[in-house]
Parts: structure tokens; sequence; C-alpha cells
């Protein structure tokens, strides 16, 4: 046993630990050696690793870490159902209170940067209108150029427009959608507070953990490589022959489509490979440009070991109401 899991874990009562960051930073180990650490269970706030049907290709956790320690919101979903932002806050606040009751520490984990906001800050109330007006309201916006959405953006919520890129189609519209359908600004549904949150529930600490480039790129370029050599591309052979290939093209990450596509000779091996290691590596920056607008504290991994005991120190000296 390593010595840092004998620090005391008195008075962890109500405290929340999260760590976000981006594809391939090592989260998974990290939170597994904290869970030892601090007797916690790991809540996923990783939207592709709800689904049962997907394993290699989502770096899952594996199931020897899993059999050790208990984790939430792991091969719970069937690609065939449907799961939103909404269904996880309420999922995962639900497991933060058992965790909690259970005298444990609720270790939330993720790359999932938006369900992970939506933990903290809630989901905003807005009302539901009926699928024939969405759809209509979608349409339309669809059928208009960019530059003709942004103006518009600005004419109704230019808080909204403000803050996104005006090349942003798909911001730019569902901002419209929603001033389309309730008659109301997303900026106005944003200041209306959910009470679905963690606050309400105990005290975070929320930590977003990077890596140096060059290591994080290896990192994902090793890890690809090892997702091929355990069978990928059998594993879609299977879930094509299943009937899944409409929900792996647009629920599953990124190597699924691209595997699709090289079953259909439209790659070389070598070329399918080197497409998703790029492919990976452009989204870990979409990642880590979102985890910069989060009021999280930074944390490069330079060795695993301090890290966890730096994220401990931090953990045991955060304050309770209680």
């Amino acid at each position: 046993m390593l010595p840092y899991y004998n620090m005391k874990t008195e008075n962890i009562s109500k405290k929340i630990l999260i760590l976000g960051g981006p594809t391939g930073v090592g989260k998974s180990d990290i939170s597994f050696d904290l869970s030892l650490a601090l007797n916690g269970e790991i809540i996923s706030a990783d939207s592709m690793q709800f689904y049962k049907e997907i394993n290699i290709g989502t770096g899952k956790t594996p199931k020897w870490m899993r059999d050790k320690v208990p984790h939430h919101l792991i091969d719970f979903l069937s690609l065939r159902e449907d799961f939103d932002v909404k269904a996880f806050v309420e999922s995962a606040l639900l497991c933060v209170e058992e965790i909690l009751s259970r005298g444990k520490v609720p270790i939330i984990v993720g790359g999932s940067g938006l369900y992970i906001r939506s933990l903290l800050t809630g989901i905003f109330p807005m009302p539901e209108g009926s699928s024939e007006r969405k759809n209509e309201i979608r349409e339309n916006l669809a059928s208009k150029e960019l530059s003709e959405l942004y103006s518009q953006l600005q004419l109704v919520d230019p808080t909204s427009a403000s803050r996104i890129n005006k090349n942003d189609r798909k911001r730019i519209s569902r901002a419209l959608e929603i001033y389309y359908l309730t008659g109301k600004t997303i900026t106005f549904w944003h200041k209306q507070k959910s009470e679905d949150r963690l606050a309400n529930i105990g005290v975070t600490l929320y930590f977003i953990l990077t890596r140096s480039r060059e290591v994080m790129y290896n990192r994902i370029e090793r890890r690809v490589d090892e997702m091929f050599e355990e069978g990928w591309i059998k594993e879609v052979v299977r879930l094509k022959d299943e009937g899944l290939q409409g929900p792996l093209l647009y629920k599953a990450p990124i190597g699924y489509a691209e595997i699709i596509d090289y079953l259909d000779s439209k790659y070389s091996m070598e070329e399918l490979v080197n497409l998703v290691k790029k492919k990976t590596k452009t989204y870990a920056r979409k990642q880590l440009t979102w985890f910069r607008r989060e009021d999280g504290i930074w944390l490069e991994i330079q060795d695993k070991r301090k890290t966890v005991e730096e994220i401990i120190k931090n953990f045991l000296a955060l304050k309770t109401e209680d």
C-alpha cells in the first residue's frame, strides 16, 4: 500500500471532489488512487462511457478498477436509449447523495465539460415546446445563411451574441431556437437558478487536470494504437451486425464512424489510424479550450503520486458548514 493511502480522512462529510480534463490526460488512474486514499466512489462524467455496447474506443475504466472501487454511470445505457444533460444531472446528483449517505466521498470524473458545468450550475428550467414546433424552427434556421442568423441573434439577444463566436452556427442556432420557442432569450433562462445542483448537497472542490501538450499527444497516440491492438475493428463489425450502425455514427466517440468508413474501403489501415489520432488530438484541444472557461483549479500532471497528494491535501483542507 502506498504511503499516501494512510493519510487521515476525517471530516469529509458533504465534500465532493471533481476531476475534469481532456482525453488522454490520465483522469481514470488518478481518480482510482484518490478513491482508495479517501474512501471514495467514482461517478463518471464522460458521456461516452455511459453506453454498455461500446468499450474499446471509449477509454472505459478497466473492469479490475471497477471491481475494486465502485464506479457509477458506466455501462448503464444502451446506444438505443436517449439520455441528455438533464437526465445526467438528475442521475449524478442521486449518486452523490447516496455515496455521501454511506459516509464515502463522491469523486466525479470526466472530460464532458458541459456535464460537469451543469452539475455545478444546474440546468436552466426552460419550458419545452412541441416537437412539431421545434422541427419547424430548426428547419427555418437551417435554411438561412450563418451571417443572417448571427445578425438576428444580435438583435434579439445581444448579450449572447457577444459571447458566441460569429462562426459557431450550432450555438447561434440553439440560442435563436430558444428565443423563438419560448419568447425569452437564452440569457434570461440562464439566469433562472435551478435547485438541482451540487451546491445544494455539499461543498465541491474542482480540479482540471492537464499535461504538457507533447506528453498528452504521445499518450493519445499510444492509446489509439492499443485500442486497435485490442480488437477495436472487430468490436465495430460486431456492433454493425447487431444493427447499431446508426447509433454508432451519431452517438459513439471518435473512431467508430471512421472504422465504419474503413470497412467500406474509404481508408487504408494506416490512413485510419492516423486519422483517428489526428481527430482525437483536435478533440483534446477543444476540451482544453472549454475547460479554460471553467472555474476550476488547474493542475499539470508531472508526477502522478505528487498530483494525488496535492489533491488530497487540498481536499482535506476544504471547509464545510458542519
